[in-house]
């Protein structure tokens, strides 16, 4: 549907949601009431379904289990060795042959525990920053970098960029519901209350009727 073609209120929303859009875009602040306003009570509701459904997301991933909890220690103890190995082989001390030796078995550990519990419970998968794949072809290599990080690590070698990067920001739910309501107002024929369901499905039960005789 073409603006020409649009209801004065309707023109008048759209201008004011394409605003609020440019707005949000940029990085601005809109605050909800003026959602409140211009996305209307069925709108608005939307949003703050999608901004809830975030923040029960979050706090999923946020809550970590006993084998999650676990696996970071063993790394943990991993990546302590691993770098006193770095540091004593950068001095050309002979304990670095040592250190090192001792920090690929327990790369070894963490990854064999880390295994185990994916076999037994393989949700868990969702915890992580990359397919855990322990197959001979794809092993990962005993070393800080290429090991499984647990999504909520602040290591640079996090490949998942944390949880934020995970979920929708407020802004990008705020975003998502403006444009949703700019296509409904353009394309007002995609917009059907469980009236306009009803009816649809009146009519239609009718016209199947009418068409084997029934009266």
């Amino acid at each position: 549907m073409s603006g020409d073609t649009l209801h004065k209120t309707d023109t008048a929303r759209l201008e004011k949601l394409n605003d609020l859009l440019s707005r949000l875009r940029r990085g601005e602040i809109v605050q909800n009431r003026q959602l409140r306003t211009w996305l209307g009570a069925e709108g608005y509701k939307e949003y703050e379904e999608s901004w809830s459904n975030t923040v029960d997301q979050r706090n999923l991933l946020s809550n970590k289990s006993g084998a999650i909890i676990e696996y970071e220690e063993l790394l943990k103890k991993a990546i302590m060795l691993y770098n006193r190995g770095e540091a004593a082989s950068q001095r050309g001390r002979r304990s670095a042959r040592q250190l090192h030796a001792k920090a690929q078995s327990a790369f070894e550990r963490a990854l064999i525990y880390l295994e185990d519990q994916l076999s037994i419970d393989p949700s868990l998968q969702i915890w992580f920053d990359r397919q855990c794949d322990f197959s001979a072809s794809n092993h990962p290599t005993l070393d800080p970098v290429s090991v499984p990080r647990a999504i909520t690590s602040r290591s640079l070698d996090n490949l998942s960029g944390g949880i934020s990067a995970m979920t929708d920001s407020k802004r990008e739910c705020k975003i998502r519901a403006v444009e949703a309501e700019i296509e409904r107002i353009k394309n007002p024929a995609e917009r059907m209350t469980d009236a306009d369901v009803t009816e649809k499905l009146r009519a239609l039960t009718a016209g199947m009727r009418k068409s084997v005789g029934i009266t």
